[in-house]
């Protein structure tokens, strides 16, 4: 008898994209190949409800979810007890450079990559091992050293930022005081500088100079998002 020891798929895979019928058609395949699918979320409020009440041992996770994003999700999954596996979906190069900026993920594969790519992900991630499809390889390779740890940044950080957040990220680029940014809110200069120590955490930025600087280079962005 060997006594090689069997390595067994994941047997509590959630998937949280916003396309129900991407899910579905997702979790058919997997469950053909062996895999189980506990269930699915198609917004990122449902999608943590469920990674809190069920406990996968593997996210597959796009960043397009309603109410909260991918990336924001993750963030909050990061910071709870979750100790299971994550594959991420990106859908451009934007996500896939914040993904590789500020998050730590067992696979990385692109929206548009087939789904043997997806499974060949998971049979490397089961082995142990962490995987990059070629296309997400092809994105880093296009990012030299200082894009990946530049302060200047895109719309896409904003996903990861409360509507607060943004206004007070806006008030910072125009030069606004603790003080004066808590007299505009109304509220305390204590609670502003939660609010900063929240935003460099989400974004990973170390010091103010770092936030000041994201601050000024997102100014083309607010009115994009409306604030």
């Amino acid at each position: 008898m060997s006594n090689v020891m069997k390595i067994l798929p994941f047997s509590n895979i959630l998937i949280l994209h916003r396309s129900s019928l991407f899910c579905e058609v997702l979790r058919e395949s997997l469950e053909q190949r062996g895999y189980e699918v506990g269930s699915y979320a198609s917004s990122g409020e449902e999608g943590m409800s469920k990674v809190i009440s069920q406990n996968p041992d593997l996210l597959i996770v796009s960043n397009s979810l309603p109410e909260t994003s991918g990336l924001e999700l993750l963030r909050k999954v990061k910071d709870s007890t979750f100790d299971g596996r994550i594959i991420f979906l990106s859908q451009n190069a934007n996500e896939a450079r914040l993904v590789i900026r500020f998050l730590e993920v067992d696979g990385h594969i692109h929206t548009y990559d087939s789904m043997s790519e997806l499974f060949f992900a998971l049979q490397e991630i089961n082995a142990g091992r962490k995987y990059t499809s070629s296309s997400i390889e092809k994105v880093i390779n296009t990012l030299s050293g200082e894009d990946l740890e530049a302060t200047q940044v895109d719309t896409a950080v904003l996903e990861a930022l409360t509507p607060r957040e943004i206004q007070i990220m806006q008030l910072l680029a125009e030069s606004n005081t603790t003080p004066q940014i808590a007299q505009q809110f109304l509220i305390s200069p204590a609670t502003v500088n939660n609010h900063r120590a929240n935003i460099m955490h989400k974004l990973n930025l170390k010091g103010r100079n770092q936030l000041i600087g994201v601050a000024i280079s997102l100014k083309p962005f607010y009115k994009v998002r409306g604030i």
